[in-house]
């Protein structure tokens, strides 16, 4: 009984029932399933470059790919990242517009001397919001109309050290507290009289803890490499099923596992000005346990990403001194829908740069144009649109010293 009530937050309803009826307030349509859509690290500059900046060097950002760039910052700093985005779902004759705010990624880095950088923060791994409704017809009967509701974030709160070994190596590490919930309510109502509505809520809560390492190595001028490795993420999980009729609640408590994840990129300067960056990341198919619904749904995760970038110049007009950056990135989701076929994101990425007036920092812009599934394959697609807007600030710190009388 329990199943056929849960069955209504399954994959199909999530997404060919949007497509004939609603309109939903989500993130990717796709990620309505599984743990949501995945949200790769970086800020707005990072993005613009395609994600491709796991071995770029940042010295003005404490949101970065690679944990082990932070070592670079020189000064107490403070970076924020927002993104906005716009959507077109089709399915057959059947289109949704859509829009959503990501939540912001949020960090700080302080420098402690002797080459170490630490640094504390929040971000999301995964997301997704969704609210729609649509009809069932049934002859003879009346006809019932059901709401469906989803609510579902993940996210890390990661605790950062890092060192410099000259201009040679760069090292980072991070303990990571991972923390989230998904939430999925359905409601089956009638318009008719005398029929009673009928609500089926699954709440999950998920804890635990995960750590990283992560690389940059600049063995020559113009080149560096970049290597991450992210330990597999443990939840403890937290069930809770309501129903209209509570002698069907139920409490258990489960475990859900997210495999190791990998990264290795290269950046080279082509000149002192154009750079060009790539990065390859990846992670096994996990296990469905906590979403039996998907057996044979899960695949393996990746994404490859390529990025071109036109340094600021320090002298000339006001175009010579923006940097220009255009990138290219495609990511093979761990859902398939159907079974056994994946996936696939695929965006062009540009942006720029503006320096804070008044003082050390920046505000960088990025924009993103893409599709999200294919007709063919999926039997759904998705045109997105995103606009990140990243800001970044920084100041010098020191200790005061007391005055005499």
């Amino acid at each position: 009984m329990k199943k056929r009530i849960i069955c209504h937050i399954g994959i199909v309803a999530s997404i060919v029932i949007v497509c004939a009826a609603g309109r939903p307030r989500a993130q990717s349509i796709f990620g309505l399933n599984f743990i949501g859509e995945h949200r790769y690290r970086g800020n707005a500059r990072h993005r613009s470059l395609a994600f491709s900046t796991l071995a770029v060097p940042d010295s003005a950002s404490a949101i970065t790919p690679n944990t082990a760039s932070l070592a670079d910052l020189k000064q107490v700093t403070f970076s924020i990242y927002e993104v906005l985005g716009l959507s077109r779902i089709s399915r057959g004759g059947n289109v949704v517009n859509q829009n959503r705010f990501q939540l912001p990624t949020v960090m700080i880095a302080v420098p402690i001397g002797r080459g170490f950088v630490c640094g504390v923060g929040y971000r999301t791994r995964f997301e997704s919001k969704g609210d729609f409704a649509f009809r069932r017809e049934f002859e003879g009967d009346p006809t019932p109309y059901e709401i469906y509701k989803r609510r579902s974030s993940l996210f890390t709160a990661p605790l950062v050290l890092t060192w410099k070994f000259k201009e040679l190596l760069r090292v980072g590490g991070e303990l990571q507290i991972e923390r989230g919930s998904i939430r999925d309510q359905v409601t089956i109502d009638f318009e008719a009289e005398g029929y009673m509505p009928s609500t089926s809520i699954q709440n999950r809560i998920f804890s635990g803890t995960s750590w990283g390492m992560y690389l940059l190595i600049t063995p020559v001028s113009r080149l560096s490499i970049g290597a991450g490795f992210d330990d597999r993420i443990s939840y403890d999980v937290d069930q809770e099923l309501r129903f209209s009729y509570e002698e069907f609640n139920s409490v258990s408590v489960d475990e859900f596992t997210l495999p190791p994840a990998f990264s290795i990129g290269v950046a080279a300067g082509i000149t002192e000005r154009w750079w060009m960056s790539s990065t390859f990341w990846s992670r096994e198919a996990p296990e469905p346990r906590c979403f039996e619904e998907l057996s044979g749904s899960l695949g393996r995760e990746w994404m490859i990403a390529f990025g071109i970038e036109r340094r600021g110049s320090p002298t000339g007009g006001f175009f010579s001194r923006r940097p220009l950056r255009f990138g290219y990135y495609q990511n093979r989701w761990h859902l398939e829908f159907p079974s056994g076929k994946g996936i696939f994101s695929r965006f062009i990425t540009f942006g720029t740069g503006f320096p804070m007036p008044g003082g050390p920092g920046t505000l960088d812009f990025s924009i993103e144009f893409g599709q999200i599934g294919s007709i063919d394959d999926n039997g759904i697609d998705e045109q997105v649109v995103r606009c990140g807007l990243g800001l970044n600030v920084s100041e010098v710190w020191s200790r005061r010293r007391g005055s005499r009388r």
